[in-house]
């Protein structure tokens, strides 16, 4: 409670406007101020004493602004001390609410900008209007510096209530240029602050002198319009009863000098020794000001000072009344301590005046004073004991400065100074960072501290996971980190989240199947119950839930985590969204996971955190690959190499692995390779063996691709070796499917069905429906020969209807394929919306179904519009068939529900043979294969296939192509073309089963075309044929008649004069 009072003190001293009294109103450069309506930001620029601070704090009152003012110090380099103390004072303007405002990390890092951006925005946004912010005296921070940037940054979102005016010495910068130009800057220079003569005169009278005009005429060559010059020649005229001479090339602090020497003279002896013991307080308290000078009168002559505007400015506040001195006084006083006080500005002067402003809170004005003592031992005792509550400010710039000034010895003697050390510069300077941990763990290890060797070696895992470059030597600091904890367990002591959340995250990138990772998980869980704590551990969870494949437990943490993703700090909101998109990717979610990519990066945009950003870019370009979006891919991938540098060994490993993945799938199997060898050896060399199991498992597919089955079996072992270590399900599944798709490759199908068995069996078991290194095309494959084979049917099948799969080559012959449309034309009309029919309402279809029945008896594919529209519109215009024709077709999209089904490209009409099986591409696609094995040489096995080819085609065969349709010609056209392609195929089937001696084969073949129909006059004859060169006339006859009795009966004629001629043959020999 006591540091943050004193916290608070120092805010309220930084950021409270100083009080004016006594001053006269610059109404001529009120005016300036106030700019042109849209004007947002003031930059006033003069020399020291200019009256840059009086006029800006002036104008705020003036113009009745409520004002958050930010008296800008050296310390203000390190930007975190600026947003922190901002926040601090923001609580002024919303009662208190402010401490929702963003938290400056390190991070934020050289995006310091975009941060900035959004904490400007949230801020002005509580500023009722007309709300100012003051930045005074910015040139005591270099140009170059971070705050500069801030600046800029801030100027950006400043609302039009709102008002920015900054005071500097210098210039705006020529960043500012098109806010002046566009007329929301205006910029008030020296030569628009000198005082002219009626300024000149007013502030003389409320000094209590009335001047001639020609007395003020010489004040006013004399200063030139210089504020601090005038105010001093008045105090010298009524001390001394003349208006002093002044060198015309001296500079402002020369002058100064000058003047106030000769008024600093006139004071009472105690006067100039209390202002020579104080000079080195650069802001202070009058009871500060009372123990470092031991003056009791030291509020009076403080209050004195400021009430008559002799360069003492006061400030008040909810924390009491403070005191600063003007930095020409001070630079004055101390240049007038050393000549006349040597002590006052003495190390024992100094020691006191530092722990005076420790005690208050003004812990950096303190470090000052004691860097400039050389007191390093008290610098180093202020660095360990506030190292803890900087951090947590993201003032490790700051902090870090401090210990860079401590000498080597110092800094190695205090193992909280190497604690220190180590976390400034995880984030810039990982590997430094792991010696001074390592440092640390050593001198804690030897003082029997096992906190401080806590907090070392986790420090040590968090640098070398930031640094990601070889994680090997971390099994050490695991096994040292879980002893640790577990000693502090046994003692009773409550286990920090974080540390925990380290050890998990170290021992899932190292080794995910030690057997003791579950108890960390569920500690982790009882030492952060709640979701913000959980926000910790989004992205080691994530990687349990996926390698062990336990989705629904993932499922389940996400959700919680991501309904509240807005209300968590900005680096634990990035990180839960990379780890909720990975898990999105893997469920097959990839919508889902694309968005959450994109929200990752537009946080980190907003923020100015990109410390994930190039795994947040890589899940884009995952499931860009997993959606075959190549084109999404590479830009993705090109643009995380733009960052080069960047990118650590282990992003390299990942970055080629995916660049492999989407060389495989655009076909350059040599570049493929190439990458995925790469992403193997990084992968290998940082140490992440889930990783290099990936990577290898790809290799493998690659080396089975060039028929290298040796090499990928080679890599199949090792890949699978990996994958049983870590124990996971999902790397089990990977390497597995690439096992198979090697043996399919190979044409091995015992090992390609094994592998399938046991990639689909984890499947189902985890309910994985996306794999890394997807294929769609080769993944479609391995369904297809599951549902032939019957292994996991159901995963299969949700894994096509998941995925929308479809084989290199469409599956229309695989019995259980999920098709999203079946069209069944052969013997009667059917159509299937998955199993179900589609539902006709109303008066039916009409139009729409006759438009799909001819587009099927065309081919279904590539059918020219205009073909469609003259046929079904025959006697109309071709401007009215075309617009029937278009309006046909959106009518039949609307009934099948699904847009994709009918694809319309330069004005051809095709089916989606992705997503509709037709069963006559399905009886042509028998056919062709029936024909290619008759061509092929006869043996055991091809007359095995040519049979279940032929029973096959029967039972696709149910009938006449739409028999019950009008006598449209593209119906009768395909009507009997296949039903005299299926005639004369399986006619020389019949006849291949004759010459082989099995008529009774060959006859069973022509009955049951007869069978499918029997109004197909042919497959009687052959019959009859097929029997009378068996030497069985008698079955011939009954054929005969069996024909003749249906063709009188439905037809009312006899058989053709080609089939009686067979009839009247029967009595001949066979052969004859």
């Amino acid at each position: 409670m006591a540091a943050d009072a004193a916290d608070r003190s120092v805010a309220f001293a930084k950021t409270t406007r100083p009080a004016i009294s006594a001053i006269a109103p610059r109404e001529r450069l009120f005016a300036r101020l106030d700019g042109a309506p849209g004007r947002t930001v003031a930059w006033i620029s003069g020399p020291p004493g200019s009256g840059k601070t009086t006029l800006a704090a002036s104008y705020v009152e003036a113009r009745g602004y409520r004002c958050l003012w930010y008296q800008v110090d050296p310390d203000d380099a390190d930007a975190a001390t600026l947003f922190h103390y901002l926040a601090h004072a923001a609580r002024k303007l919303d009662g208190g609410r402010a401490r929702d405002l963003p938290a400056y990390v390190p991070q934020v890092g050289a995006d310091v900008a975009s941060f900035a951006r959004r904490f400007f925005r949230e801020l002005f946004a509580r500023g009722k209007a007309p709300f100012a912010l003051v930045f005074d005296n910015l040139h005591a921070v270099p140009p170059e510096g971070a705050l500069h940037a801030v600046l800029e940054a801030a100027f950006s979102q400043v609302p039009k209530h709102c008002s920015v005016i900054v005071t500097s010495r210098s210039d705006p910068p020529a960043s500012c240029a098109r806010l002046r130009v566009t007329g929301e800057m205006v910029s008030l220079g020296w030569e628009d602050l000198r005082l002219d003569a009626e300024e000149l005169a007013a502030i003389a009278k409320l000094r209590g002198q009335v001047l001639a005009p020609a007395a003020l005429d010489g004040l006013r060559e004399r200063t030139q319009g210089w504020a601090a010059g005038l105010v001093l020649m008045l105090e010298h005229a009524k001390l001394s009863g003349r208006i002093a001479e002044l060198p015309g090339d001296a500079t402002p602090q020369v002058v100064f000098d000058y003047l106030a020497g000769e008024i600093f003279e006139r004071f009472e002896p105690k006067t100039r020794q209390f202002l020579l013991r104080i000079a080195c307080l650069p802001r202070m308290t009058a009871d500060i000001a009372q123990a470092l000078s031991g003056e009791p009168k030291a509020a009076r002559m403080l209050l004195n000072l400021a009430l008559n505007n002799y360069f003492v400015s006061e400030v008040q506040s909810e924390e009491g009344r403070s005191y600063q001195l003007h930095p020409l006084l001070r630079d004055f006083l101390r240049g007038r301590a050393a000549q006349d006080l040597p002590e006052a500005l003495g190390a024992e002067q100094l020691q006191r005046a530092a722990e005076l402003l420790r005690v208050s809170g003004h812990t950096d004005a303190a470090v000052s004073l004691l860097v400039e003592a050389h007191n390093w031992p008290a610098v180093a005792r202020i660095a360990a004991e506030d190292a803890e509550p900087m951090l947590g400010q993201g003032r490790s710039e700051t902090l870090a400065s401090w210990l860079e000034l401590l000498p080597q010895d110092l800094l190695a003697a205090d193992a909280r100074l190497l604690l220190a050390h180590g976390a400034c510069h995880a984030h810039a300077s990982p590997r430094a960072a792991r010696r001074s941990f390592e440092q640390a763990f050593d001198a804690f290890r030897h003082a029997g501290d096992l906190s401080g060797m806590l907090r070392s070696a986790c420090g040590l895992i968090d640098a070398a996971l930031l640094e990601f470059d070889d994680l090997a030597p971390l099994d050490h600091w695991i096994g040292t980190a879980a002893r640790l904890l577990q000693d502090a367990g046994a003692r009773g002591d409550r286990l920090p989240a974080a540390a925990i959340a380290t050890l998990i995250a170290a021992i899932l990138w190292r080794d995910s199947g030690q057997r003791d990772l579950d108890s960390w998980l569920e500690r982790a869980r009882q030492a952060a119950p709640h979701a913000d704590a959980h926000a910790e551990l989004a992205l080691p969870l994530a990687m349990d839930c996926l390698l062990r494949g336990d989705f629904a437990r993932a499922g389940s943490e996400f959700e919680q985590l991501l309904a509240r993703v807005h209300a968590l700090p900005p680096r634990h909101a990035i990180a839960a969204r990379l780890a909720a998109g990975w898990h999105q990717l893997a469920s097959g979610a990839c919508e889902a996971a694309a968005a959450s990519a994109r929200e990752g990066l537009a946080q980190a945009e907003t923020e100015g955190l990109h410390g994930h950003d190039e795994w947040l870019r890589a899940l884009a370009a995952a499931v860009a690959l997993a959606s075959g979006d190549r084109d999404a891919a590479r830009g993705e991938l090109q643009r995380v190499e733009a960052e080069g540098a960047r990118l650590r060994r282990g992003d390299r490993a990942l970055i080629h692995y995916l660049r492999g993945w989407l060389a495989a799938l655009e076909g350059d199997a040599a570049a493929a390779q190439r990458e995925a060898r790469t992403a193997m050896g990084l992968a290998s060399e940082t140490g992440v063996p889930w990783l290099e199991c990936l990577a290898r498992a790809a290799l493998a597919r690659n080396l089975a691709d060039a028929s290298d089955r040796r090499g990928a079996e080679a890599q199949l072992r090792s890949a699978q070796a990996l994958a049983e270590r870590l124990r996971s399900p999902l790397l089990g599944f990977v390497t597995q499917l690439a096992a198979a798709d090697a043996a399919l490759q190979a044409k091995d199908e015992p090992a390609t069905l094994d592998a399938l068995k046991a990639a689909f069996a984890l499947g189902r078991e985890h309910g994985f429906q996306h794999a890394p290194w997807w294929r769609s095309r080769e993944t479609a494959d391995l369904c297809a020969l599951a549902l032939r084979h019957g292994i996991e049917p159901e995963y299969a099948r949700g894994l096509v209807r998941a995925r929308r799969l479809m084989p290199r080559l469409a599956p229309l012959r695989v019995r259980d394929w999920p098709w999203p449309f079946r069209i069944c034309a052969l013997g009667r009309f059917e159509l299937l919306r998955g199993a179900d029919p589609v539902e006709f309402g109303g008066k039916g279809p009409g139009r729409p179904l006759e438009l799909l029945k001819l587009l099927v008896a065309l081919g279904g594919q590539n059918v020219r519009a205009d073909q469609l529209a003259d046929a079904l519109w025959p006697h109309v215009d071709a401007d009215y068939a075309h617009k029937s024709f278009t309006a046909t077709l959106h009518r039949l999209r609307r009934l099948l529900g699904d847009d994709e089904a009918l694809v319309l490209r330069d004005a051809r009409l095709s089916l989606n043979p992705a997503l509709v099986w037709v069963d006559t591409w399905a009886l042509e696609s028998v056919i062709a294969e029936i024909d290619e094995a008759l061509r092929a040489p006869r043996s055991d096995a091809t007359d095995a296939a040519v049979h279940a080819l032929s029973n096959e085609a029967l039972v696709l065969y149910r009938g006449p192509f739409l028999p019950d349709e009008s006598e449209q010609p593209g119906f009768i056209g395909c009507r009997e073309q296949l039903r005299a392609r299926l005639l004369r195929c399986l006619a020389r089937v019949a006849r291949r089963w004759e010459e082989a001696g099995q008529t009774a084969t060959a006859a069973d073949c022509y009955l049951r075309c007869i069978d499918a129909d029997n109004l197909f006059e042919a497959p009687y004859r052959n019959l009859m044929l097929c029997y009378q060169r068996a030497g069985d006339p008698i079955e011939a006859r009954a054929t005969y008649e069996r024909l003749r009795t249906i063709f009188s009966a439905k037809l009312k004629v006899m058989p053709s004069p080609e089939t009686q001629a067979v009839l009247a043959g029967l009595d001949r020999p066979a052969g004859r």
